[in-house]
């Protein structure tokens, strides 16, 4: 791991002697720039007076003001460029205070459990990229309106991407999820998070997902012609799933194109079920009698992922990435993944794993039975014209050993 000795650090921590260590530790490191305090309230007043430090690593229980506090005090006072929790605490507690940082629009690097080491403070920090901001600065920046989507989809600078999802025994893949992006003229290649809520707060949702059902369907016949039959998973807004008609409208693409309905599988959140009930659960019953697959995605972010696998006849169960990704290092994921996937077998539902990001989390996901996996580990999403070059060179590190090889 190479780290940057050029960064500046603060630690804070309201004991001397595991403050010193992880100063001694960074320092070690070849880090120069560093401050230290001994609570949350002594480090906003370092930080008042000293320019913002790159990395703030901080303990949680302290006297007069906790880590908890001083994460909300940083985050609205943009104090610092990101951060790292050092604690001694249960994980589930750990894992609660990383979300609530992410939510409050801090770059988290990562969790640790004390006693630190060296290895697991420069993993953390190696990660640290200069000029990298969260997710909700980036929207922010963006501040996208409906008359810019639309003239995106106008002027066709939207685009898809396909990530490929293998099956965890063999590592073959199994079909891919189309996932569409805006190769916008300024910021480059945009992700949706940042402009598939306009459209559908501002009406043209729709029209993008029409584009993206033919597009991705076009692609799939492609591959089909050239010997490559997997399956295509397109997302469905909560917005579409309440017109009468989508589930025909559907269906005439897909036959026009000329591909059967079980090679497309529609992606829905739970979520988007509940905005209108019954016009929703009569969308998908007509979408499952035509023979599409359906797919309940982000399973295991609601309050009533349960009931939902009981009122709609799904095929395919997909594990959100915060109940995978790092299951393999924190025991409380680890028993909710297990559940899930087990729970998923006695349906007889396709259990897939989303953000499969490291060879742990594979390894977990392949020794806890589930189906298929797609995630960073097994490839990025990439553009459909670049899948064969990945399947002859991408997939290596994903099949099995053979017999007798280590």
């Amino acid at each position: 791991m190479t780290i940057n000795t050029d960064l500046s650090v603060m630690v804070v921590e309201d004991s001397a002697v595991q403050r010193l260590h992880a100063l001694d530790l960074l320092t070690s490191m070849g880090i120069k720039q560093l401050l230290e305090a001994e609570n949350g309230r002594h480090a906003l007043d370092v930080l008042a007076a000293n320019n913002k430090p790159d990395i703030l690593i901080t303990d949680l229980e302290m006297p007069d003001m906790d880590g908890v506090e001083l994460i909300r005090h940083i985050a609205e006072r943009h104090l610092v460029n990101a951060l790292i929790v050092v604690s001694g605490r249960e994980t589930t507690l750990l894992s609660t205070v990383e979300t609530m940082a992410q939510e409050h629009g801090l770059i988290v690097l990562g969790i640790v459990q004390k006693p630190l080491s060296f290895d697991n403070l420069a993993n953390l920090v190696g990660r640290f990229r200069p000029g990298e901001v969260s997710e909700k600065q980036r929207a922010a920046e963006y501040n996208f309106s409906i008359e810019d989507v639309r003239r995106a989809i106008a002027n066709r600078e939207l685009v898809l991407h396909y990530q490929p999802k293998v099956t965890t025994h063999s590592g073959v893949m199994r079909g891919v999820e189309a996932l569409v992006r805006w190769q916008h003229p300024q910021h480059g290649l945009v992700p949706p998070a940042y402009f598939i809520p306009i459209a559908e707060e501002g009406g043209a949702i729709d029209d993008l997902t029409d584009w993206a059902l033919e597009t991705a369907l076009k692609q799939l016949r492609d591959w089909h012609a050239r010997g490559l039959t997997i399956s295509v998973a397109v997302n469905l807004s909560a917005k579409s799933l309440a017109l009468t008609d989508l589930a025909d409208r559907i269906a005439a693409v897909t036959s026009k194109i000329g591909i059967e309905p079980k090679y497309l599988v529609l992606e829905i959140t739970e979520t988007a079920v509940m905005s209108d009930l019954a016009l929703s659960l009569g969308t998908l019953a007509r979408l499952r009698l035509k023979g599409f697959g359906l797919g309940i995605d982000d399973f295991g972010t609601g309050f009533s992922s349960m009931q939902q696998l009981s009122r709609i006849p799904f095929t395919e169960l997909k594990i959100d990435r915060s109940l995978v990704h790092g299951a393999s290092e924190k025991p409380h994921l680890h028993v909710m993944l297990q559940s899930t996937i087990e729970m998923g077998k006695k349906l007889h539902l396709t259990t897939v794993a989303e953000g499969v990001e490291n060879p742990a989390d594979w390894q977990l996901i392949r020794l806890l039975g589930c189906d298929v996996a797609q995630g960073f580990h097994v490839s990025k999403p990439i553009p459909g014209d670049a899948l064969a070059g990945w399947l002859k060179q991408g997939t290596q590190h994903l099949r099995p050993p053979r017999p007798g090889m280590s």
